[in-house]
């Protein structure tokens, strides 16, 4: 059965990685979803892989190819805190 496996406001970024998905042999189906009343009123388009057996292959290929929700963010991020392995307080 089909799966979701991402899903964005930016349709470029969803069609990149359908690309990709379908490149590398993983058949999926980009779908359009309108938000609900009172938020943004662009569409989210999310990406659905058409076998479920194929999530663990387009998962690993996000993270390879840095992209879907595995791309990398080029900002730098604040901290308030370094990390010492104990939350702050």
């Amino acid at each position: 059965y089909m799966k979701m496996l991402f899903f964005s406001a930016d349709t470029a970024e969803v069609e990149h990685v359908s690309r990709e998905f379908t490149q590398a042999g993983i058949p999926c189906e980009i779908h359009q979803q309108k938000r609900s009343a009172g938020r943004s009123h662009s569409p989210d388009a999310e990406l659905w892989i058409q076998n479920d057996r194929d999530c663990h292959r387009a998962l690993l290929l996000c993270v390879q190819l840095g992209i879907g929700f595995a791309r990398r963010r080029t900002e730098d991020t604040d901290l308030d805190f370094e990390y010492s392995g104990v939350p702050p307080r």
